[in-house]
């Protein structure tokens, strides 16, 4: 009884020692992607003018959803998490803002892939 008793607390400790060490690498990549995603935020325009029309197109591709051009001006919705962000963009109170895109990242069903752009030298 003592035996089997062990095996199961053994097993189980196995398993919690496995869930721990996933979530610590979903930690370290969150933090990541997160830096990825606010410096893009912050360097999109910069990003923009230095690229060429092929990078621009993937660029907006990337950011901007529902496009609708009305004469010259085009209309525009940010794909989250690029709504939140330029939402809390405005106000002083980043707190929640952090929370939102925290919740985005966690709750993303699929790997969000950033494309890499470069800016010239």
């Amino acid at each position: 009884m003592y035996d089997k008793k062990l095996k199961e607390y053994k097993e189980k400790q196995k398993d919690l020692l496995l869930q721990m060490e996933d979530h610590s690498k979903a930690d370290g990549n969150f933090h990541i992607t997160a830096a990825t995603v606010l410096n893009l935020s912050s360097r999109a325009l910069e990003i923009f003018k230095s690229s060429e029309v092929t990078e621009k197109r993937a660029l907006l591709k990337f950011l901007l959803q529902n496009c609708i051009l009305n004469g010259r001006k085009l209309l525009f919705e940010l794909k989250t998490p690029f709504d939140v962000i330029a939402q809390y963009g405005k106000t002083q109170n980043w707190l929640r803002g952090t929370d939102d895109v925290r919740t985005f990242l966690e709750d993303a069903e699929e790997e969000i892939e950033i494309p890499a752009y470069a800016l010239p030298a």
